[in-house]
C-alpha cells in the first residue's frame, strides 16, 4: 500500500509543477456522438454512437504541433445482415494554435471499415484505403498540465476494394495531459 500512495504523491507534485512552457509530449483522448454519411455503397444516414479522435504528439513552441492520431466512430446502421460500422483511421496530423485556444488540426491516415451482427463483436473487415480528419478544438486549462476542451470534427474514410466512402460529423469532448507543464499566457 505504501508504493500506491508515494506513486500519487509523485504524480501530484508532478501535475501542480509550474514551470513555464508549452512545449513538448502531450497525450489527448477525445470522444463525442456524431453523425454519419455513406456516399457510395450503402448510400445512407446513420447515427454514430461514438467517435474517437486519440493522440500522442510534440509541440515545438506555441502554435505548432505534430501528433500520431487514431480516430473513428462506432456507427449504429442496419446494413444486409449487419447492425454495426466501425470505422478505424492511424494516421499522422499537424495542429496550429489560433487565437483564444482554438486548435485547428488536419490528419492523414490509413482506414479501415468493418462491420458487426453484435455490439460486442469486432466484425468482418470491409475494406483499407485512406482516411482525412479536420478538427477545431477550443481548449481550457484545467492546470498546467492538464486541458479540457471541446470541438467539431470531421473526417472522410474511403476504402480501395469494396468502394466505401462515409463522412463522419462530430461534436467531441477532450482531456490533454502535458509532459511539460504549460504557461498560463494564453
Amino acid at each position: 500500500m505504501p508504493k500506491k500512495i508515494l506513486i500519487l504523491i509523485c504524480m501530484i507534485i508532478v501535475s501542480t509543477s509550474y514551470a513555464e512552457a508549452q512545449n513538448g509530449l502531450f497525450l489527448r483522448f477525445s470522444v463525442g456522438p456524431g453523425f454519419m454519411n455513406e456516399y457510395s455503397t450503402i448510400k445512407g444516414t446513420g447515427y454514430t454512437l461514438v467517435t474517437k479522435n486519440h493522440a500522442a504528439g510534440w509541440g515545438f513552441n506555441d502554435k505548432y504541433a505534430i501528433y500520431i492520431n487514431e480516430f473513428g466512430g462506432w456507427i449504429k446502421k442496419q446494413y444486409v445482415e449487419y447492425n454495426y460500422i466501425n470505422l478505424d483511421a492511424y494516421g499522422l496530423g499537424f495542429t496550429y494554435h489560433t487565437p483564444f485556444n482554438m486548435y485547428a488540426s488536419l490528419c492523414g491516415a490509413y482506414g479501415m471499415v468493418s462491420f458487426a451482427r453484435k455490439w460486442s463483436e469486432q466484425g468482418d473487415s470491409k475494406g483499407e484505403g485512406y482516411a482525412v480528419k479536420l478538427g477545431l478544438d477550443k481548449k481550457w486549462m484545467l492546470s498546467k498540465r492538464w486541458n479540457f476542451g471541446l470541438g467539431p470534427q470531421v473526417f472522410y474514410l474511403k476504402t480501395k476494394n469494396d468502394n466505401y466512402a462515409f463522412m463522419n460529423y462530430s461534436l467531441n469532448f477532450l482531456i490533454e495531459y502535458h509532459l511539460t507543464p504549460q504557461s498560463t499566457k494564453y
